[in-house]
């Protein structure tokens, strides 16, 4: 999970929400679509989460010079 960017997982998860979003509300939604909501809430916990600690990190280097 290190190796890929914030910027590479906001991609993601926007790219995952779009999909998600693209059905509509009055159709049903595909069988992959089962679990998406919460795998897609448990992310943006994760993703919230990294970019506070990348923000801080940056604030530690920024204040350090």
């Amino acid at each position: 999970m290190a190796n890929k960017t914030v910027a590479h997982r906001i991609a993601f998860y926007t790219g995952k929400l779009a999909d998600y979003v693209s059905v509509h509300p009055a159709k049903a939604r595909p069988r992959r679509h089962k679990y998406r909501q919460q795998r897609l809430k448990q992310y943006k916990i994760a993703l919230h989460i990294l970019i506070e600690e990348h923000q801080n990190k940056i604030s530690a280097a920024l204040q350090g010079k």
